[in-house]
């Protein structure tokens, strides 16, 4: 999956468009999104086909929340103004009264409420739930209490019974608590009702122990609800943290049209474009943004990775400029990385090993910005400092088997390019060493490493076969011998293998010379026959 990383700064809260429909702020609130329910319910209030009360109601839950107990307060009481039949303002003052510790009042004004609306146990549920936000230990005989009169006035369990019982379990049992959410689900459905807040909460508690359940549960809710924002962004989230890219941005782009969307949602919609691939799109996205707010800079972050990601260097090198003149922008270490590679590839090295230098100064820990500015230093004819770089990188015990494997072949290039007999050609020559051991280690059946190997040592003895280069050229015809297919893929191989130990032995072990002699004429018949002509 491409990066994530971006999604964490893309924060706002500003509605894109007048929200229209109090419902999503009251399902966003049952979801635990109390911030953008509080926007939604503020910018509805006023609207013609919204209840007061009821609004009224979840906004003096969300002050209650926060701990503004006086606001949540003048909230219950305006929505008694507005609807006195309507009984959970009653209880929203209940649980003022029980916060502040005066149960008796509290008692009172639930009583108001449950003779308010007598039939409906829903309420008593309400009730207990006041009682379990307040204090579940200290309120745990009233809440049993209420919960088993709910049930038994009720001729089928009220589905807020199975909310409440699975909201109690929910943190300590996942699969009990889901059980129970999906029978209020179940219980509901026979009445076709949408249980908004079962179906997320469900998928909420269930994702970590069966993300693929939690989806089809979503889907469900989708498929009954098509219109509902929550169930359109929770679906496209639950998509998301299942690394399900296609199937988040189309959900995604359902829930951007919807008009209780937040700015940060299309934020993160150009995000999730650019993790599926779709780069246009999200360019797209992330202009319009800008456009419309020209202060939501983490949007030329993704200009930068879709530029990036085609290959339009010019165009990533400008957004990346604007990015990193943006002030006060919270940058992070890929901004440098992705903004030094497009000035590099635009030919300004000196820049990029600046912009370099900056991200590895500020972030010390990210040692995977180490071979990047290695090879741009590279780029800018800086070979010294491009191998230091890449030694410290290696040296930290990172680095793949192709950048160790690199590594020794630039170490081995190097100490041929030094005077035989040197301490320089030696180091060198060592250093090479250092590092195809090191790839060895990882990768123990690799012949090519062992032919390196074996130059290298040919290299520290000054271009003469000993002891170590011969292991070396052994060990590789052993790991080319295990597949038989690689006489024809590795011929080049093994004539090198079969030629060095030939003449290596031929003072040592005539015997031994001959074999490998014997090989190598097999492998290579027309040049040995010439060979022996010549020897004739």
């Amino acid at each position: 999956m491409k990066q994530r990383f971006m999604f964490s700064l893309m924060l706002g809260a500003s509605l894109v468009a007048g929200a229209q429909g109090y419902q999503d702020g009251v399902d966003n609130f049952n979801a635990g999104r109390m911030e953008e329910a509080k926007i939604i319910l503020g910018n509805t209030l006023n609207d013609a086909s919204t209840d007061k009360a009821v609004s009224y109601y979840y906004l003096g839950n969300i002050d209650f929340q926060e701990g503004n107990l006086a606001s949540a307060k003048a909230n219950f009481n305006k929505g008694i103004e507005v609807n006195p039949s309507y009984a959970y303002n009653y209880i929203g003052l209940g649980e003022v009264a029980l916060k502040d510790g005066n149960k008796g009042e509290a008692g009172k004004l639930f009583d108001t409420a449950m003779k308010a609306d007598k039939k409906n146990t829903a309420v008593m549920v309400a009730v207990a739930r006041a009682y379990w936000n307040v204090d579940p230990v200290a309120y745990a005989k009233d809440i049993d209490k209420l919960i088993k009169k709910a049930e038994k006035e009720s001729k089928y369990t009220e589905a807020a019974v199975y909310v409440l019982k699975a909201d109690m379990v929910a943190k300590n049992d996942p699969g009990e608590a889901a059980g129970l959410y999906e029978m209020a689900i179940g219980q509901d459905q026979e009445k076709n009702v949408v249980n908004r807040e079962a179906y997320v909460k469900y998928a909420n508690t269930y994702f970590r122990v069966n993300p693929s359940y939690a989806i089809d549960k979503l889907k469900e809710f989708y498929d009954r609800a098509p219109d509902s924002g929550l169930a359109q962004r929770e679906l496209a989230e639950k998509y998301y943290d299942n690394s399900q890219m296609g199937s988040a941005w189309k959900m995604y782009e359902k829930y951007v049209q919807n008009p209780n969307h937040f700015r940060r949602d299309e934020q993160r919609y150009a995000g999730l474009l650019y993790s599926a691939g779709e780069y246009l799109k999200s360019i797209e996205w992330a202009n319009k943004i800008l456009n419309e707010d020209s202060s939501v800079y983490p949007m030329y972050r993704i200009l930068m990775l879709d530029y990036t990601a085609l290959k339009d260097w010019n165009a990533a090198e400008e957004v990346g400029r604007k990015l990193f003149e943006y002030p006060g922008a919270n940058l992070i270490a890929n901004d440098y990385s992705l903004y030094a590679d497009a000035l590099s590839q635009n030919g300004k090295a000196p820049e990029a090993v600046a912009i370099y230098e900056k991200a590895i100064e500020l972030n010390p820990d990210r040692a995977d910005l180490l071979p990047k500015l290695s090879a741009v230093y590279d780029r800018a004819g800086q070979e010294a400092q491009a191998v230091e770089v890449m030694k410290k990188y290696l040296d930290l015990g990172n680095g793949s088997v192709n950048d160790l494997f690199s590594m020794a072949r630039r170490y081995a290039s190097y100490a041929r390019t030094l005077e035989k007999g040197t301490p320089e050609r030696i180091d060198a020559a060592k250093e090479g060493l250092k590092y195809i051991d090191m790839a060895i280690e990882k990768v123990p059946d690799n012949p090519s490493l062992f032919y390196y190997k074996g130059q290298l040592y040919y290299t520290l003895n000054d271009d003469k076969m000993d002891a170590d280069a011969a292991a070396a050229y052994q060990k590789m015809l052993e790991c080319l011998d295990a597949n038989p297919d690689n006489k024809d893929k590795y011929k080049s191989y093994y004539t090198a293998g079969y030629a060095v130990l030939a003449n290596y032995y031929n003072d040592i072990d005539k015997e031994k010379s001959d074999a490998y002699f014997e090989k190598y004429k097999e492998l290579n018949p027309a040049p040995a026959a010439e060979e022996e002509q010549q020897q004739q």
